[in-house]
């Protein structure tokens, strides 16, 4: 996949490198990509890892989905579209910590004082045709072992202002707790999405007797549908 510095619907797929297939199998998909042309290139790289098409997902479905992938209700939220403006601002001053809170698939790790200590992203994750999140063995302590940089861009305080209930209404106070994980999922990433939450309960489960541990879940499908949207009527505005 392309490198991608434009903050678009489209670059929720992108990392900047490729998903880390193996070598031999990395070339095969470029030929393949070479034969079928792009449009087909990407049907087959998004049933590989098993990642649907971007549309909106309604409260009742996401609250159906997060049943399914094993998230307690009161553990859902969704990822406000004024994220967006967020993300913007910080591109224009760092483009490479943008381009890590940008990514559909995170998993971000905050100490008590809503420092950010660890942080997953699907670009370091690596592995086919599942993104293998604990291929350093960084998730079998707790907090785990860092993947991706951990910046100060997005303190806690500031990430829960972008956080709805899945009705829409603003997040409720959420108590302070030792540690607090924010993990960023959606329908359109499919197992990929299954796969990175049971990572996350796992490894927090391993969290030392007597500490509090939060977990937020977070589904970002309405903003990247929103921003691919808003790319697709930028596209087509006369020059």
């Amino acid at each position: 996949m392309a490198r991608s510095h434009q903050l678009t619907g489209k670059s929720l797929f992108l990392c900047g490198e490729t998903f880390f297939m193996p070598r031999y199998l990395r070339i095969t998909f470029l030929l393949l990509c070479g034969i079928l042309g792009l449009s087909s290139c990407q049907t087959v790289f998004q049933g590989l890892y098993g990642i649907h098409g971007l549309r909106p997902v309604s409260s009742s479905e996401m609250q159906q989905l997060a049943g399914r992938y094993g998230i307690p209700a009161n553990q859902v939220f969704v990822l406000d579209t004024s994220y967006r403006a967020f993300l913007s601002h910080l591109h224009r001053r760092d483009s490479a910590a943008a381009k890590n809170h940008y990514q559909p698939l995170q998993a971000a790790y905050y100490d008590r004082k809503g420092q950010l200590q660890s942080f997953y992203i699907n670009c370091y994750a690596g592995g086919f045709p599942n993104l293998a999140w604990n291929a350093a063995g960084g998730l079998n302590q707790f907090p785990p072992k860092p993947q991706a940089p951990a910046d100060t861009a997005l303190p806690l305080s500031d990430y829960l202002r972008y956080l709805r209930q899945p009705s829409g209404q603003p997040l409720p106070a959420q108590p302070t707790a030792d540690h607090t994980i924010v993990v960023q999922w959606s329908r359109f990433m499919g197992r990929q999405s299954r796969r990175l939450i049971q990572a996350a309960q796992r490894n927090a489960a391993l969290a030392r007797p007597g500490s509090t541990v939060q977990l937020l879940f977070v589904n970002n499908d309405n903003l990247a549908t929103y921003l691919e949207t808003r790319q697709a009527q930028f596209a087509t505005k006369p020059n």
